[in-house]
């Protein structure tokens, strides 16, 4: 089996998306995803990943991930964590997994060694409908009804987190979800660039935490989002006044590159720390984990290098003794991949989802999404990732593609 053309696809209704699709001589096609300046990393595969793929043997995954990190004309060897480069190479790590498991007739979970569970649970990230969707958007706050293709049939959690956080709380736990990630100090944090918290903004963010325990008690495990945007001083502060309301942990709390001040913040605070979606290398791992910085690890697979980086991890996840739980408040193709990896590895420990997403455009760009039931995933059911990009996104008059073959070289 050769690759024979490696294809890069974009749709502008979510434009902060990119897929990539590895064409082959023997039939399959292998689907990668990553997120964020999505043009810059399609220049990266096509003017890199693609003429050192074209001809290859898709199948010698350890062999494409190594060169392409650190041996092709590229001869990129900087900070390893979500850059151009190691975006677009994870997708197209994701991509070959995927064309591995079809070629072999496996589910993916499968050919990471089986499923070492029969589900996982959920925790719903409370982001909304226009959330992050576009790459000339911030990924913060966004003021309620603010985007147009808003469906009001699909919950839009941003705004219920927070203007009716109780409300919320009890929404999801009637869908059987029994944790939920919410980000009510980011308003703050953009006023100051990070340097300090009023007293009203402090009392704003506590009162939507004070809500979520009034309406359903302890019931539901409260995950603190902060986005790495505080300094250390006011991120203490913050830490010192949730601890009243059980927090489950603190994810992303200041710079995460930091790790000396990531783990003096670890050891101040009560609640465990997460990380990190933007480092969470099992370079950055192997630092953190040493310095004691951190508790849960928060990767996310689409931006740290792929599959092939996320075995990595999962292997330091069982000598250090802690849980992984993968990142995802982007795409489907990274949310199912999550999903695989969460199935094969005992270190997993819950799978982070966006009802918001996965009710609303998820299924406008694949055509296969997990089982969500009673706050659990289902492993998917066919070959590989068990999903391809949707033949309507396919097919619509504004969907970009370009590809690179042997014959373009």
């Amino acid at each position: 089996m050769k690759v024979t053309a490696v294809e890069t696809v974009q749709t502008p209704r979510y434009s902060n998306l990119l897929w990539v699709r590895l064409h082959t001589d023997d039939g399959p096609v292998g689907l990668g995803e990553t997120f964020r300046n999505p043009e810059a990393i399609v220049s990266y595969i096509h003017e890199t990943c693609a003429p050192y793929l074209l001809g290859r043997d898709p199948l010698r995954i350890n062999e494409h991930a190594d060169t392409m990190m650190n041996w092709t004309s590229n001869r990129y060897i900087g900070y390893p964590t979500r850059s151009v480069e190691i975006r677009g190479n994870s997708a197209v790590d994701i991509a070959l997994w995927d064309l591995k498991a079809k070629a072999a007739g496996l589910k993916l979970v499968d050919l990471l060694g089986g499923q070492c569970r029969d589900s996982i649970a959920v925790y719903n990230t409370c982001a909304g409908q226009g959330y992050n969707w576009n790459s000339n958007s911030l990924a913060r706050l966004v003021s309620a009804g603010g985007e147009s293709r808003a469906d009001p049939i699909v919950p839009d959690d941003l705004e219920a987190q927070i203007n009716r956080p109780g409300e919320l709380a009890q929404s999801l736990l009637d869908d059987g979800i029994t944790a939920m990630k919410v980000w009510p100090f980011d308003e703050a944090a953009y006023e100051t660039k990070g340097q300090r918290i009023s007293a009203e903004r402090m009392k704003e963010a506590l009162g939507r935490l004070q809500s979520i325990r009034s309406a359903i008690g302890d019931k539901m495990d409260i995950m603190l989002e902060y986005h790495a945007l505080w300094q250390m001083a006011p991120a203490l502060k913050i830490a010192r006044h949730v601890d009243e309301f059980e927090v489950f942990w603190h994810e992303d709390p200041l710079n995460m590159a930091q790790i000396q001040d990531l783990a003096e913040y670890r050891a101040r605070a009560v609640a465990p720390v997460a990380g990190s979606e933007a480092l969470g290398t099992a370079i950055w791992y192997r630092d953190a984990l040493a310095a004691n910085a951190i508790d849960y690890m928060h990767y996310d697979i689409a931006w740290v290098g792929g599959i092939s980086e996320a075995l990595r991890i999962a292997g330091l996840a069982h000598a250090h003794n802690r849980m992984m739980c993968p990142h995802d408040c982007t795409g489907p193709v990274t949310w199912v991949a999550n999903l695989h990896m969460s199935l094969a590895f005992p270190s997993a420990l819950i799978l982070e989802s966006v009802r918001a997403f996965y009710l609303g455009f998820y299924r406008e760009l694949v055509t296969h999404l997990p089982t969500i039931k009673q706050g659990q995933a289902f492993p998917m059911t066919d070959p590989g990732l068990g999903t391809e990009l949707h033949p309507a996104l396919l097919e619509a008059e504004d969907t970009i593609f370009r590809t690179t073959t042997l014959a373009d070289l």
